[in-house]
């Protein structure tokens, strides 16, 4: 139908509520041949109600209570390949490799299989169509990737343990800062007291009367690039920030001289390099150590939009001094009498979702000779050293880092979300007793994990050498500054035609990072290659509506030329220099008396567009 109805229209409904068709509850009702009359609503081509998917038509895929018969749904899923070719071949805007073509080739055989990796990876339990073995491979290779003490071993403290995620990085920050809650905040999983060994307990230490207050109250901080995911994570598992105690319980008193910031500033502002400023993280964790609060420390390895790396020897090296001065560098908490754990007072989580899986393969690039083709290669690309971000990070006698993850869609490539989670033995809060169904302890956050991903992620390990891998990744970086350099080309042919947008393209690139950002061009154009696109506030208080393009492994010199001949093309950039900020809905005007900000929650950017 097209246009508004004035009479009854007679439409067929697909199914009811219960899985029966409306047309036979018509029918049985005595109202008609299997039709209902209604007053139809004005029609709404679902292009423009779903105009994500502009190429195909939800009428196509939906189902009738009766079913599709096989020519039906071969159809149908003709369309959806079609639209998934053409969208595969100029998706550029995300952090999602797309060569997945190895994958059907190798795997689909173990499509005839459910495979369900049920519980600790490091048990087979009780389900044995799991992929297990090939997990702990994939876990291994990213431990020595990652430089932490491999091959697992339960009985060392200093040994890695982590799994294959189910979901993407925001499963593992979840189950991170979980893990970091419960380890900083003094709990722990015992065997009950005289029950013969048969269960466990989930107990709350209390800190000894020497100690402060705060001493199993742990604050948590991270800095205003963080990827939403740990926004939800804190609200999900009742974790302080410090914005949230800070306004509470210390007004006025922010080190910062300011009012208390929601999050720890990036350095130069939310235009600047998307790194967190590590000056104003230094005070801010100072001011709560100094107050006996455990310190939760969030960093990032690559934001979601402008792919910036924390420098996390930077943060260790200012922070270490500060939690051996206020004691957080080893507490003992008693669960038992005589017998006591020896916990650290802080813990660094790092969210690596795209940095961990490609910066060690730099490393590896970058510890060839220097006269090898694949070190010049990788020199011309970056100047000084690969940055530090995992588990070999040791400053002043101390390893850093308490956990890690990655997101196996991202730099590897998987035809769907799923990542790994790593920390050490002593990081962990014990695992719960043996479960009789699974017959391996429940360790993991989702329980039944998908058997496939592992098989993925190896497969992607195995397909190549190690210095293969290298130099896929000094190759993503000279894509990323191919695009850069094209960009700023198409500025200047842009300004000879005058053609160029008041204020230019703001082309801008984070060090090393694989994604270059610049002006948000037209709809049509985001549309064709599924850019990501974020406002940024500059520094004069006016927004600038950003796009970026994510240089991975996928993505070819050639497919950078058809993106910038379509960014050249006219109309690509049809929108007014630096717009005021839009009007908003009339919020709050205060709050009432008992109730305190606890986190910021972005509705823009981070990912969300």
């Amino acid at each position: 139908m097209t246009g508004h109805a004035t009479e009854p229209q007679h439409v067929d409904f697909p199914y009811g509520p219960d899985g029966t068709s409306w047309s036979a509850l018509v029918t049985s009702a005595g109202l008609g041949e299997g039709r209902a009359t209604v007053i139809a609503e004005p029609a709404r081509d679902p292009r423009q109600a779903y105009p994500e998917q502009d190429e195909l038509d939800i009428a196509d895929f939906e189902i009738p209570a009766e079913g599709m018969s096989a020519q039906q749904r071969k159809r149908a899923l003709n369309r959806l390949e079609t639209y998934l070719v053409g969208k595969h071949e100029t998706m550029v805007g995300f952090q999602g490799n797309q060569d997945m073509a190895r994958y059907q080739q190798d795997l689909a055989r173990f499509m005839e299989f459910h495979l369900n990796n049920v519980g600790d990876p490091f048990q087979q339990g009780n389900y044995k169509p799991n992929t297990k073995i090939v997990e702990r491979a994939v876990l291994d290779h990213y431990a020595s990737l990652w430089r932490a003490a491999w091959p697992y071993d339960a009985e060392n403290p200093d040994s890695y343990w982590g799994y294959v995620l189910t979901m993407g990085s925001t499963e593992g920050n979840l189950y991170a800062l979980a893990s970091a809650r419960d380890y900083l905040s003094g709990k722990k999983l015992i065997t009950e007291p005289g029950d013969g060994g048969d269960q466990m307990v989930y107990v709350q230490a209390v800190p000894a009367s020497e100690e402060p207050g705060n001493a199993n109250r742990p604050v948590a901080f991270y800095s205003e690039d963080t990827h939403y995911s740990v926004i939800k994570a804190v609200r999900t598992l009742a974790i302080d920030t410090f914005a949230a105690v800070g306004r509470a319980e210390y007004p006025g008193q922010c080190p910062l001289g300011m009012d208390w910031p929601m999050e720890v500033p990036s350095r130069g502002g939310p235009d600047g390099t998307g790194e967190i400023d590590v000056d104003a993280l230094e005070q801010l964790v100072t001011f709560f150590a100094e107050r006996g609060h455990p310190v939760l420390l969030l960093l990032n390895f690559g934001t979601t939009f402008k792919g910036a790396y924390d420098n996390i020897e930077k943060v260790a090296a200012r922070l270490i001094p500060v939690f051996e001065r206020t004691g957080l560098l080893e507490r003992e908490i008693e669960f038992e009498p005589g017998r006591t754990d020896r916990r650290r007072g802080f813990w660094v989580h790092v969210d690596g979702a795209l940095g961990a899986g490609f910066m060690p393969f730099l490393r590896i690039a970058a510890a060839e000779d220097r006269g090898s083709d694949l070190a010049l290669q990788l020199r011309r690309e970056i100047k000084g050293k690969i940055p530090e971000f995992d588990f070999g990070l040791v400053v002043d006698g101390v390893d850093v880092v308490s956990s890690l993850v990655m997101s196996g869609h991202k730099w590897p490539g998987a035809p769907w979300p799923c990542g790994v989670f790593m920390t050490k033995n002593k990081f962990r809060v014990e695992p719960p007793s043996q479960p009789a169904y699974t017959g391996s302890p429940d360790t993991t956050f989702a329980g039944s994990r998908n058997g496939l991903s592992p098989l993925v992620l190896w497969n992607d390990l195995a397909s190549k050498s190690i210095r293969e891998h290298a130099a896929e990744a000094v190759r993503a970086l000279r894509t990323t500054r191919y695009l850069e350099s094209s960009l700023r080309e198409l500025e200047d042919r842009l300004d000879r035609e005058d053609r160029l947008p008041d204020g230019g393209l703001y082309v801008d690139r984070s060090p090393m990072a694989l994604t270059v950002r610049f002006r948000k061009p037209a709809d049509h154009v985001i549309e064709k290659w599924s850019l990501s696109c974020q406002p940024i506030r500059t520094g004069s208080g006016r927004i600038r509506h950003y796009a970026h393009v994510f240089a991975m492994s996928s993505v070819t010199e050639e497919k950078v030329d058809a993106f910038i001949e379509d960014l050249f093309a006219e109309g690509a950039f049809d929108r007014p220099h630096d717009v005021a900020e839009p009007q908003r809905r009339a919020g709050a005007q205060t709050f009432a008396t008992d109730v305190r900000p606890l986190a910021l929650v972005p509705v823009i950017g981070r990912g969300f567009q």
